[in-house]
Formats: C-alpha cells, sequence, structure tokens
C-alpha cells in the first residue's frame, strides 16, 4: 500500500488530483517547505495492572460493587483530544466464577473498564505474560468485553480467523496497522495458537510484513525485555532490529515494568527514508507495584504526519512525566496517577494536603528517573515542565 500511495501522490502532485481545494498547514521545523496535508496524534502509556491493593481501595462493602473511576481523573486530560489512546492490558477479567486475585495471576473487577472507558483508551495490546492468567476462557471473555466496552483491542483473538486479520484503521486519510505479541505466558499453555501472538513465531515477523503492504504506519507493541532494568540488553535490540527490518515504523514496546531508553530510528519500506520511533519500555502507568523506580512512568504522544509527497513519517514525539500515588496525605490506600509536574509545582501551602512528605521527596526522585532520564540531561527544578519534546538527533 505504501507504495501505490507514494505512486499516487507523484500522480497528485502532477495533475493536482484533488488537491488543488486542500487546506495545508506548513511544518514548522526549520527549512520544511511541503505541506501537511494529514496528521495524526497517539497518547500511549505501559502497563495497565490492578493488584490486590488497588481492587481492595476500590469496594465498597455497602454495595458490594468496585469503583476506579478516581484512578484516572487527574491524566486523562493527557489523552483527550489524541486519534489513538493506546495502552498494555496486563490482566484479565476471569469473571465472578473464580476470586478476583493479582500476581502470579490476575483476575479482575470488570468494572475497572469503566475507568479506563472513561479515562479515553481505544485500543489496548492484550497480548503479554498475563494473557493466560485466567485460563482460555478469560482470554475470551476478557475479548467480549473489551467488545462490550467499544475498546478495540490486538494480540489476543476468540479464532483463527480473527487472529489472521491484521487490525487496521484510518484516521484522516493515514491507514495504520497494529501488530502485538509476547514472549510468552508465564508457562501456562495456551490451548489453540490463535489465542495469544507470540514473538518467537515466525508468524509474527510476517505479520509485520503483511502490515506494511497494507497500512501507512505500522505500530508494533511487542512485550519483551527483562524485568525491572531500565537498558535494553542486545537479545531485545536485535528483536527491535527485526520488527524495523520486517516493516516496522514505530515501536512500543512494554514488560520490563519500568522505563527504559526511546530513539528515532530512519527507516524506509520502499516509499522513503523517513523517521520512525522505538520505546524498549513504556513502564507501569498503573498498578501496586510502588517501590521505585516501578511508580515512575510517562504519558508518551506521538504525532505521524504525511506531507504532500504522500512519505509518512513521525512528525514529533513528547513525554509527559506520571506517577503513581499508592497513599493520600492521610496516609489512606488511594489509587490515581498523577502529573509529576502539579505534583512538584504545588503551592507549599497547598502540597502536604495531597502528598505525604516522602511522597513529594519521591516525586523529586522521579523527575531525574523520567525526564532527565530520557532526555539525557540534567534539567534544573527552575525548569521543570509537564511536557518535554523528545528532540530530533
Amino acid at each position: 500500500m505504501k507504495k501505490r500511495v507514494f505512486i499516487l501522490g507523484l500522480l497528485a502532485a502532477l495533475f493536482c488530483l484533488g488537491g488543488c481545494e486542500k487546506e495545508a498547514e506548513y511544518t514548522a521545523s526549520a527549512g520544511a517547505s511541503s505541506p501537511v496535508v494529514k496528521e495524526v496524534t497517539m497518547a500511549v502509556v505501559g502497563d495497565i495492572m490492578v493488584h490486590d491493593y488497588q481492587y481492595n481501595e476500590a469496594y465498597d462493602a455497602a454495595t458490594d460493587t468496585y469503583n476506579f473511576m478516581h484512578n484516572f481523573q487527574d491524566v486523562k486530560r493527557f489523552f483527550e483530544g489524541y486519534d489513538f489512546v493506546i495502552g498494555n492490558l496486563e490482566l484479565t477479567f476471569g469473571g465472578t466464577d473464580r476470586p478476583y486475585s493479582s500476581y502470579p495471576c490476575f483476575n479482575t473487577p470488570d468494572s475497572f473498564l469503566d475507568a479506563v472507558k472513561d479515562a479515553g483508551f481505544n485500543l489496548l495490546t492484550t497480548a503479554n505474560n498475563h494473557s493466560m492468567d485466567t485460563g482460555a476462557q478469560g482470554v475470551l471473555r476478557t475479548l467480549s468485553l473489551l467488545d462490550e466496552y467499544g475498546i478495540d483491542h490486538v494480540g489476543t483473538y476468540a479464532s483463527q480467523e480473527e487472529r489472521d486479520q491484521i487490525y487496521t484503521k484510518e484516521v484522516n486519510g493515514i491507514t495504520f496497522a497494529f501488530v502485538s505479541a509476547t514472549y510468552g505466558t508465564n508457562g501456562i499453555p495456551v490451548p489453540e495458537d490463535y489465542l495469544v501472538n507470540r514473538l518467537e513465531d515466525p508468524q509474527f515477523l510476517a505479520d509485520i510484513s503483511r502490515a506494511q503492504e497494507m497500512a501507512d504506519i505500522v505500530v508494533v507493541m511487542p512485550h519483551m525485555g527483562n524485568e525491572y532494568e531500565t537498558y535494553p540488553r542486545d537479545v531485545f535490540v536485535e528483536w527491535a532490529d527485526k520488527m524495523f527490518e520486517a516493516g516496522a515504523d514505530i515501536v512500543l514496546a512494554s514488560h520490563p515494568h519500568v522505563l527504559q531508553p526511546m530513539e528515532y530510528r530512519q527507516v524506509d519500506h520502499g516509499d522513503g527514508v523517513h523517521d520512525g520511533f522505538i520505546i524498549y519500555s513504556l513502564g507501569n502507568f498503573i498498578s501496586s507495584q510502588t517501590t521505585p523506580p516501578r511508580n515512575a512512568s510517562i504519558v508518551l504522544h506521538i504525532t505521524v504526519e504525511q506531507t504532500a509527497d504522500y512519505t509518512p513519517n513521525v512528525k514529533e514525539v513528547s513525554f509527559v512525566p506520571i506517577w503513581t500515588q499508592f497513599r493520600n496525605a492521610a496516609n489512606e490506600d488511594h489509587f490515581m496517577v498523577r502529573s509529576v509536574y502539579e505534583m512538584i509545582t504545588l503551592p507549599e501551602s497547598e502540597r502536604y494536603d495531597v502528598v505525604r512528605p516522602k511522597d513529594y521527596q519521591r516525586l523529586l526522585e522521579i523527575h531525574e528517573e523520567t525526564a532527565c532520564f530520557l532526555l539525557d540531561r540534567d534539567i534544573p527544578l527552575e525548569e521543570i515542565q509537564e511536557e518535554y519534546v523528545f528532540p530530533k538527533p
């Protein structure tokens, strides 16, 4: 598709096929001259998990229900207006036939999806090492519930027919394809191959190549890496290289539960050299893993553009440092994802009405573990920002 669109773009430039009337913005980068005719934005987060601390806090004994709606109220503004809001759903909805549980096998109350939907998520990867935590029926029930909530999903499937279909979506005139797979399922057998995509299955790279023929931009979401390590090992860099070679434009990885570096990649899939992007681990979005650095993460923003010559490109990447608050100022369990900037810049007169003193000190560390780490430079607190642009080399 990319080659066909590229040729059509050249024809359109020659004959002005439908392009003369288009309104066009112009890139703000220095020296840019091609009008931007299409643009798509993505907001991406890492692991979405619910441990027992979280569902115990959400439980209302009076009604025998669970309410998670407060979890994302402070950060859902970072999702508003984005074309894709993406996360890694690292849990299952196995239902009430079995007890709710967390590690090592996650079975989460269905009402957690109320908070996920309210936050604005519209696409989740479901391929991870916890996909099979409640068995094959848990995989199927999770997918059915996501469908009921109108949330798209990739990585686990209810049938071979569904697994063989590459998920594509056209947004603002740009066609995206999403492919997802996991390194494994914690040793839990997968009775049908189609249930869970796996990285070592030759079909995974073949799917990326198929997706490249079907879409302008291919986004791959692998579940890989070593837990709690802040830099990817060579084997995972090599895996990423294979994904780009197969046709990936953007790679959004997860599993380590901590942030790992990100970088731009120069890619060419027959449509001209353009900027791709990878982040080796997005860390935790929400969980009960509150020990450093597992409670530090980001909301990643990616802007993809397609110019008049029809070459797709990662135009800009930026990120918002976030923190999962475990306890409120009264030292009560209260899980909320917070903006690091907002918490650090609270007036001193209000600060300890919101966070505990030791959590404020932790926030100062998270500033180092997110902004300074990802940008690879010191950022004095006087220069702290809510969102940082990741510069191109």
